[in-house]
């Protein structure tokens, strides 16, 4: 029997991120399973606010915990919360559990709660899913106990991606940077490119109010962290509407650093994330949409929006770091910019460049197949 459990704190019905990623990913393995569980915690993220629910997947168990759970807002105390709570709650709830499982697929972050897991779980298949690589992080970070804190966070990172018996990252420039922090066994190792969560493009005009018809639109869409640099993309984009007032922008988001930058910018409208079932007509109504990374983080992730983005058929404005692997992406997509400082003045002229680009409407096709989900279900099952 095909007995699954999903491991991440991060799960349906959160909009954005690993938490819609995971339920998707939950649906398409049910067709395949004969069981899918998922130990995971309710709504939180971005605003790191926990939201009580007992909303449930058709055919899928979420085991859900932490209701009481209080997150500071320094942004390691916060991590640091979640990794000690989810890894005794995976303990307590794996320890008792009656069921057992032919497969365990951890979502990494966090990461904490694998030094336990293959104890408890001897028999099963292990196929980690890699969305973030922690540990490249720690490159950023200057003074001797942030040095001595992301050490750890490498040396917890190590250890749960080598208990795996299968590891699947979300970008070739991930697998290949822990493959040689880590040394770990590339025979082991699978790519699998985030995959596209809208089946069809619609607009139905809920969104018109906001961002009106035949305006042009400088949009950011979806989380907000160190990783986005939120401050510089707000800076940007104002720098933007200075030089054009035609343009207006606009950040979808929440958390911490959404209400921060309401606080210090007054020339961005500022909108909560849209429901689920707008995302497709935001995009269709997105000029341009913003993908932001600050310098040295591009072999940390791979946004995990670009597949929605690419579908969508808007333009794309990226500033990464140069030689990427989303640089690479995006040199096959005819309506994209991608540039690699933060400088703003040239960001923004480069931004206003792109807006007023005539390009050709619909998706590249060939580019499109690299994000469809039916062969990563096949890598974790077979």
């Amino acid at each position: 029997m095909k007995n699954i459990v999903i491991l991440s704190p991060f799960f349906y019905p959160e909009l954005i991120s690993t938490g819609k990623y995971n339920g998707i990913l939950a649906k398409e393995l049910s067709q395949n399973a004969d069981s899918i569980d998922v130990i995971c915690g309710h709504p939180m993220y971005p605003q790191w606010e926990v939201e009580p629910t007992n909303r449930q997947l058709e055919g899928i168990t979420a085991i859900r915990g932490g209701k009481w759970l209080k997150f500071p807002k320094n942004v390691l105390l916060r991590r640091a919360v979640l990794e000690i709570w989810y890894c005794f709650y995976v303990l307590i709830k794996l320890l008792f559990s009656s069921k057992k499982y032919s497969h365990v697929v951890p979502v990494f972050p966090p990461s904490l709660f694998m030094l336990l897991v293959p104890l408890l779980n001897k028999k099963a298949k292990v196929i980690g899913i890699v969305h973030d690589l922690q540990g490249v992080y720690a490159n950023r970070n200057a003074g001797v106990i942030k040095r001595g804190i992301f050490g750890l966070i490498k040396w917890v990172e190590k250890k749960a991606f080598k208990s795996c018996d299968k590891l699947i990252f979300l970008s070739e420039d991930m697998e290949n940077v822990a493959s040689s922090q880590y040394s770990l066994e590339r025979n082991k190792n699978f790519i699998h490119y985030p995959f596209i969560t809208i089946e069809q493009f619609f607009d139905e005009g809920n969104l018109a109010q906001i961002i009106p018809n035949d305006q042009k639109s400088l949009v950011y869409s979806g989380a907000l962290g160190e990783k986005q640099a939120p401050e510089e993309l707000a800076r940007m984009m104002e720098a933007v509407i200075a030089k054009d007032n035609s343009v207006r922008a606009y950040i979808f988001s929440q958390g911490p650093e959404f209400e921060n930058l309401k606080k210090q910018f007054n020339r961005i409208e500022f909108h909560p994330l849209v429901d689920e079932r707008d995302l497709p007509e935001l995009l269709l109504r997105s000029t341009i949409q913003v993908l932001p990374q600050a310098e040295g983080t591009s072999d940390g992730s791979l946004p995990s929006k670009l597949p929605n983005l690419l579908a969508s058929g808007c333009k794309i404005f990226c500033i990464t770091d140069q030689g990427s692997e989303l640089v690479r992406l995006l040199n096959d997509y005819s309506k994209a910019i991608v540039n690699h400082k933060w400088d703003i003045d040239s960001l923004a002229n480069e931004c206003l460049q792109l807006l007023n680009l005539n390009t050709n409407e619909g998706a590249d096709s060939k580019l499109l197949s690299k994000f469809y989900i039916s062969s990563l279900v096949d890598r974790i099952i077979k």
